[in-house]
């Protein structure tokens, strides 16, 4: 833990944060002061020093309360939370089975909602306080196979405006961060059974590689600082340039390994 870091006396939530983003998050947060408190239903394969971990459903109300009773217990107060859970179910529409539909929806956007409701109730009477939740680029551009998933992510920044409205007035800023391609179990675990090629990926990123956990949970440290503090209902897009562009190969001109200038 830093002395005098960002967060220095600060209580943070991360959701999901025993591997990939959610754990990169919570280390940096770590790392700046934070006291962090993970929720997560899966305990993490190397338990990090200084995080807190917490078992728990972020899709099931009553062990979303506990959770948040948990912090209450320990700290007393919360000033950040990330809402980083989420799952992955890979089907095309009329293959996916329901229950599929509904645990990915139920984690992703259900699990923001109960998480953000929780957090706001403790934030407003201290008339401050930070909301970051992860959404995707899956939920602005469109992914065959990943039904649930985008229309959750395209949900976590619709209902990201509408607490930022909400909340504006207690000084509680509510935005988001879209990931693209990074590089995360869940990412490797897709090119080992098929079901992402990385070479598709690629050839879709004008930066021409995967992100790393590190740099995602950079933009959301930012978005949950004093530096971003008249930020609010917005969503950082960090995907390399995946989703600005209009064209999937990049001409010998605008590559840099082949042009002159």
């Amino acid at each position: 833990m830093a002395t005098g870091g960002a967060f220095e006396g600060r209580t943070a939530i991360v959701t999901g944060a025993s591997r990939g983003i959610g754990e990169a998050i919570a280390i940096q947060l770590r790392d700046e002061g934070a006291t962090v408190f993970s929720i997560d239903p899966l305990a993490p394969e190397t338990p990090q020093d200084g995080i807190r971990y917490l078992e728990g459903d972020v899709s099931d109300a009553a062990s979303v309360e506990t959770a948040f009773a948990a912090v209450d217990a320990a700290t007393g107060r919360l000033d950040v939370l990330v809402n980083n859970a989420g799952i992955q179910r890979v089907a095309l529409a009329q293959n996916m089975a329901h229950a599929d539909w509904r645990a990915v929806i139920d984690t992703h956007l259900t699990g923001m909602f109960l998480c953000a409701a929780e957090a706001i109730r403790r934030m407003r009477p201290r008339r401050k306080g930070a909301i970051v939740s992860i959404a995707s680029a899956a939920g602005i551009v469109g992914i065959p196979g990943r039904g649930p998933y985008s229309a959750a992510k395209a949900g976590i920044m619709s209902l990201t405006r509408v607490l930022a409205l909400e909340n504006g007035t207690a000084n509680i800023r509510v935005n988001a961060v879209a990931p693209g391609f990074t590089r995360t179990k869940l990412i490797e675990q897709g090119i080992k059974d098929g079901s992402i090629r990385s070479e598709w990926q690629l050839e879709r990123v004008p930066m021409n590689r995967l992100a790393e956990p590190s740099e995602i949970a950079d933009a959301v440290l930012y978005l949950a600082s004093d530096k971003a503090s008249y930020i609010t209902g917005q969503t950082l897009v960090v995907d390399g340039g995946w989703t600005v562009q209009g064209i999937n190969h990049v001409p010998d001109w605008l590559n840099a390994d082949l042009s002159e200038g």
